[in-house]
């Protein structure tokens, strides 16, 4: 006896109603800029340009976490902020290319396990970080202008400087994130680059 598939559409692919926007934003990507991560991001109601602007860093249970304003432009130009925005870091991806200058100048501690893998210019005591991944506390949308879940965003943060400033905190995130992930952390190390950073995102 033969059933017969209740599930099987007729209507060509082509036809077809395209997928729904997303009513939840899950990742924005953004680019260092002076003292300020700036970038874009698309939702079902349009695009939008964004700056999260850190002005404190700390250690919570041995994770950087960053707390500064949040301030999102729509396509009609309507600007509104959110102050007091939590990032906490939650991964990173090495840099790749010229080694900073400043770490290649001191060759700061080696600090990697015996994978087999190839080195590469910027493995080891020359590492550095190129990619900060940040978690964002829960966004209130409303504040924003926006109707899009915002309660559990990733931040994809890339270091690519071209000024003073973004070099300095390119190497203090990279000297931070070394003193904390290794498998023993460095205490003293770790808060001496969050007075270093804390001291830069406040500097006028």
């Amino acid at each position: 006896m033969e059933t017969k598939n209740t599930f099987t559409s007729e209507q060509p692919a082509r036809n077809a109603p395209g997928p729904k926007p997303s009513k939840k934003l899950y990742s924005v990507a953004a680019l260092l800029r002076e003292r300020e991560f700036a970038g874009r991001f698309e939702t079902s109601t349009g695009v939008y340009e964004f700056t999260w602007a850190p002005k404190s860093a700390t250690l919570g249970n041995g994770k950087l976490e960053l707390t500064g304003n949040l301030s999102v432009k729509s396509s009609r130009g309507v600007k509104r902020e959110v102050k007091g925005v939590r990032a906490t870091l939650a991964a990173i991806q090495g840099g790749i290319g010229t080694v900073p200058a400043a770490i290649q100048a001191r060759k700061r501690a080696a600090n990697v396990p015996e994978s087999g893998l190839p080195g590469t210019e910027s493995t080891g005591e020359y590492g550095y970080a190129g990619v900060l991944y940040f978690r964002l506390a829960p966004i209130d949308a409303k504040a924003l202008g926006m109707t899009v879940n915002l309660s559990s965003v990733q931040l994809n943060a890339r270091l690519a400087p071209v000024s003073a400033t973004e070099r300095e905190l390119q190497v203090i995130f990279s000297d931070l994130v070394a003193a904390i992930s290794r498998d023993k952390p460095d205490s003293e190390a770790a808060a001496e680059e969050i007075r270093k950073l804390n001291q830069l995102l406040g500097r006028v």
